[in-house]
């Protein structure tokens, strides 16, 4: 299941022209790896991401443009994005999906020839693609979970979240 999960991404991307797929596994790896494809954690997820992409976008643009205010006005909100994941204030908004793209995204090779447009594109893509494909699989095994024990009530032995 995960391999066509991976591969449908692989697909769907390629077919969108969609080129820096890599943001889009390294939602998946985050909302798999660290929160466990939580539901509760899937908004937080997607929103810190696209803030640290944002960012990194942010600096990229100021950089390449030689826009001193806008590039030190990223670093100064990534410094602020930073504290606030410390202090745990905002964590819609600042978590440790958002630092986790930060990092990777103002890698040196990255700021300097990736187009964050498509790294951005990439990002929603993965947010939709993983995001839907999981939690209908989710949804799909606690629907058949249901319906199993609803025609065998004694085989029941784990609880099946509603």
């Amino acid at each position: 299941m995960g391999l066509a999960i991976i591969i449908g991404f692989i697909a769907i991307g390629t077919l969108l022209h969609v080129v820096p797929l890599y943001a889009g596994f390294l939602f998946l790896w985050y909302w798999t790896s660290v929160t466990h494809s939580s539901p509760a954690a899937l908004a937080p997820a997607m929103i810190g991401s696209l803030v640290g992409a944002g960012l990194s976008y942010m600096l990229q643009t100021g950089t390449a443009t030689g826009n001193a205010p806008l590039a030190l006005g990223a670093l100064g909100l990534m410094i602020v994005a930073l504290f606030l994941v410390i202090a745990g204030r905002l964590p819609t908004f600042c978590n440790a999906a958002t630092m986790l793209y930060v990092t990777v995204f103002n890698a040196p090779i990255l700021q300097g020839g990736e187009d964050f447009r498509q790294v951005i594109l990439a990002t929603v893509l993965g947010i939709v693609w993983f995001g839907a494909t999981i939690m209908g699989a989710v949804w799909l095994a606690a629907r058949v979970a249901r319906s199993r024990t609803a025609e065998n009530p004694i085989a029941e032995t784990v609880p099946v979240p509603a």
